[in-house]
């Protein structure tokens, strides 16, 4: 494991982690239709910083960025605010103690009960873009993990929430 990122992984259950694995980013797939769920099929859609459209990095510049990265940490939780919570953290030991200057967390953000938008957000330093909003395909990425996306009768998450914490 490279890097010695199985220490990272070790972290995250240590931090309440369900589980994690490291994933090559070769192996994260991406369709475009992830974002058209976000459009159509999410309540957070123009409401939220780190949702589209109103995060402020584009799709086109998110790819050109994520292609410096070669490793990624899935990281699945019980809960979506302990994910971001874990997400930041294990972002932060990794630029830290593993020469990743630009490990990146991407969770879907829930650190306020509502969000500030359009004020400015509260907790810039904690707030991360979901994965969706940037066409990944979440479902499809965990499938080869054994991981699985399921969803209540209302459309949320069950049993399990997803973050992912990029690595260079």
């Amino acid at each position: 494991m490279g890097k010695g990122y199985k220490t990272l992984i070790d972290r995250s259950i240590e931090l309440g982690a369900g589980d994690a694995r490291l994933v090559p980013t070769k192996e994260i797939v991406f369709d475009d239709r992830s974002f058209l769920k976000c459009r159509f099929g999410c309540n957070r859609w123009g409401n939220y910083w780190t949702c589209p459209p109103n995060l402020a990095l584009t799709p086109e510049c998110f790819m050109d960025a994520f292609k410096k990265y070669d490793q990624s940490i899935f990281i699945k939780v019980s809960e979506p605010k302990l994910g971001q919570e874990i997400a930041v953290a294990i972002e932060k030991e990794a630029m830290l103690s593993h020469d990743c200057p630009f490990a990146f967390a991407m969770a879907m953000c829930v650190q306020c009960e509502e969000c500030a938008f359009p004020e400015p957000c509260r907790y810039p330093h904690l707030a991360r873009p979901s994965m969706d909003g940037y066409e990944v395909d979440i479902g499809k990425t965990l499938e080869p993990l054994g991981f699985k996306v399921e969803f209540d009768k209302k459309g949320k998450f069950l049993p399990a929430w997803y973050v992912m914490v990029l690595l260079d």
